[in-house]
């Protein structure tokens, strides 16, 4: 225990939340891993929307569609792995065997 009055200095960084590219990143590794199959379903979502963008009239709606896509993709990302997880945890409540977990997990 510190004497009264003293204080410790902590040198500590907060951390910083990850750059969107760095969530969409692990969170594609992630559902990559546990559904392989969805990952291509969602590049198509992209897919769709990038096309619209590179078809865009001016620059700013290109970099808005850029921005509409990427958009999309990460909300699909989400879904999907809170579709896993809700798979996960409904088969771990009924006492079945969740057919998406690794043996270690």
């Amino acid at each position: 225990m510190l004497p009264r009055g003293e204080s410790i200095e902590c040198d500590a960084q907060p951390l910083e939340p990850p750059d969107r590219s760095e969530r969409i990143d692990r969170k594609s590794q992630q559902l990559k891993r546990l559904d392989p199959g969805r990952e291509v379903e969602l590049e198509g979502a992209f897919t769709k929307h990038l096309a619209d963008a590179i078809r865009a009239g001016s620059p700013t709606e290109r970099q808005q569609g850029i921005e509409k896509a990427t958009e999309a993709y990460e909300a699909a990302l989400d879904e999907g792995l809170y579709e896993m997880l809700n798979k996960r945890f409904a088969a771990e409540a009924s006492g079945a065997s969740d057919p998406t977990s690794s043996p270690d997990s």
